[in-house]
């Protein structure tokens, strides 16, 4: 039997209690779906478990995995689990040099892949001081190396292998061992494997349904289209979701998340800000493009709902009227069809703060969004937004069984058994991440309201102490200039500089609200956009009012550089949960940066004296 409270016995227990419902499905290529049950599930995570062990698995051993999301994924994750073994996520992106660091450190003997491409990275490490012996590879890729194995091929040698070994694994699982190593993204340094454990993992599934409880009155479905190897996507696809039974949608390319929404209508979902953001912008751009009547119904519709809304989050009880009934019948509830959203229980950001002008948005069409926080060595979430008591611009409260707290320096601290064990292999930093009182150092500071609302003013590594002598979080800045039409995202700079300014980039999918916002036609393309003078104008003159005439004068924004380009994965300015990468972007445009601080007065003037 495994042990209750774990993933595992969560699969076990639907393949027992509803063995014939869908619980995995993967995309073919003709568009339909490939679906894997309950009893499906549980069977071939069984096999892949045994196969491993016939590899020579050994308990507590780490098995690197790597590829794009897809049941095979998981599938392969729950087996290395149950075989007593630890999963150790790779990002895609990875170069092989960083590979063979993260190999290295995990001791990985075993590493699975998915695809030809990532197989010619572990090739290309495996040899001389790596520990690789077997490659798994979940498609047969026809590789003649002896090292290689296809996941059929291991599947086939657990069926030979018996069921008793297996089960003695089972029964030997505790809570508190180590049940994913999922490594940091060493934006600052070289990535850290936080142990998550089997304790923390069921700590975070059953504050999750505390928060949420309509999640177990219904049957639950999700899109898994975030990175596997990232704490909230396994928050979402395997901790919330085995805990609810959820139904799992497989997206391997995050470009195309809109699309699955489309043929998913998920009750969950969750969304890192620049995924809401790219929402809003084509939702903006489309209706910028509605006139007459039907932008004025639009127009009314948004507003009546945002007013309720509000009403509802201040007094926690819901708002009923014949307008809030009519908006929603003419116009937000196909608008939440059109998005794939119609049935969503369930709306979560996380992973990086988002501007409160994209959440009123989403207010305004019936989808309320639960702003969350965690980081990877919180075991993915540690505090949420309530339904029903929103308060936009914080974190919401800690979830059930963990403690928050501000330390003298501003700095917020967790504590609670969903903390990570520490750092695999690395002694020194584990110790650096805890006071002696337990209390975890999460880098961030913030403040905590009456009514136990955690709010997060910057991180603490990413404060630009001016040439004056000031501490500026440019967190708060950054949001302010992200509501300016046209604006995908801004960087604001001046460490140790006379004053702030901020490199803008435009997103291409809002050029349609720009122009509209502008009055300035003829905005195809970013590049373009970038060198009108007119729209840095317009931006120069928006910012004034959102952004320097709500903040101090030391913390008002004096220059910009609109770019010619967008920040992307791959270009390396964003993380694969496309969070900014701030050290690369300064590196990258520092010739921008430089330009800044090397004429004479600023090119704006503070809305402050």
């Amino acid at each position: 039997m495994t042990l209750h409270g774990t993933m595992l016995s969560r699969i076990e227990g639907w393949a027992k209690s509803k063995p014939n419902d869908p619980a995995l499905r993967d995309r073919r290529a003709d568009g339909s779906w490939a679906t894997v049950n309950w009893v499906e599930y549980w069977a071939n995570a069984r096999r892949v478990a045994k196969g491993l062990m016939s590899l020579g698995l050994q308990p507590e051993d780490c098995v690197a995995i790597v590829g794009a999301n897809r049941s095979d994924w998981v599938i392969c994750q729950h087996a290395i689990n149950a075989a007593q073994g630890i999963p150790a996520p790779l990002y895609t992106t990875l170069l092989p040099e960083q590979m063979a660091y993260i190999v290295g450190n995990a001791e990985s003997k075993i590493v699975i892949c998915d695809d030809q491409t990532q197989l010619e990275k572990y090739l290309s490490i495996a040899g001389g001081d790596s520990p690789i012996e077997h490659i798994v590879t979940m498609d047969d890729l026809g590789s003649t190396d002896p090292r290689v194995i296809s996941l059929p091929a291991l599947m086939a040698k657990g069926d030979a292998a018996s069921d008793a070994e297996l089960d003695a694994r089972l029964d030997a699982v505790q809570m508190d061992d180590v049940a994913l190593l999922i490594y940091t993204s060493g934006t600052t340094g070289l990535p850290k494997g936080a142990m998550l454990t089997h304790r923390g993992i069921d700590l975070i599934a059953k504050a999750v349904v505390d928060v949420f409880p309509s999640l177990l009155t219904t049957k639950q479905r999700a899109v898994s289209y975030l990175p596997l190897c990232h704490a909230a996507e396994q928050g979402v696809t395997n901790f919330a979701g085995l805990m609810t039974g959820a139904e799992t949608y497989f997206c391997a390319d995050l470009t195309q998340i809109k699309d699955y929404l489309g043929e998913a209508h998920p009750t969950f979902f969750l969304a890192v800000p620049r995924v809401w953001e790219k929402f809003e912008a084509a939702l903006r751009g489309k209706l910028a493009e509605a006139t007459g009547i039907k932008a004025k119904l639009a127009s009314w519709a948004r507003s009546t709902e945002l007013e309720a809304f509000k009403q509802e989050s201040a007094t926690g009880q819901p708002v009923t009227s014949l307008a809030r009934t009519l908006a929603n019948k003419l116009v937000i509830s196909k608008i939440k069809a059109a998005l794939g959203l119609d049935q969503l229980l369930v709306a979560l950001s996380g992973a990086a703060p988002i501007s409160v002008s994209t959440l009123e948005f989403f207010a305004s069409i019936g989808i309320p969004i639960s702003e969350g926080y965690g980081m990877t060595e919180t075991t993915a979430f540690a505090s949420v937004q309530p339904p029903g008591r929103l308060k936009f611009g914080t974190i919401g409260k800690p979830l059930l069984g963990v403690e928050a707290m501000i330390a003298d320096d501003g700095e917020i601290m967790l504590r609670g058994i969903n903390m990570v064990k520490g750092y695999h292999r690395l002694p020194e930093r584990t110790a650096e991440l805890y006071n002696e009182d337990g209390w975890m150092h999460t880098g961030d500071l913030g403040a905590i309201d009456q009514d136990g609302y955690i709010s997060i003013t910057g991180r603490k590594k990413d404060l630009i102490i001016t040439a004056g002598g000031k501490n500026v979080a440019p967190a708060e800045m950054e949001g302010y200039l992200q509501s300016i039409a046209g604006v995908g995202q801004a960087v604001v700079v001046g460490d140790r500089q006379p004053y702030l300014a901020a490199l803008i980039v435009l997103d291409p999918e809002a050029l349609p609200e720009l122009e509209v916002a502008s009055q300035i036609s003829g905005l195809s393309d970013v590049a373009s956009a970038a060198r009108n003078p007119d729209v840095k104008r317009f931006i120069e003159e928006e910012m004034q009012h959102v952004c320097n005439s709500k903040v101090a004068r030391y913390q008002t924004i004096k220059k910009i550089q609109i770019l010619p380009t967008v920040f992307s994965v791959d270009g390396g300015e964003l993380t694969p949960t496309l969070k900014v990468k701030r050290n690369i972007v300064s590196e990258k445009y520092a010739a921008e940066i430089a330009a800044f601080y090397a004429e004479g007065a600023p090119s704006t003037q503070s809305a402050r004296p």
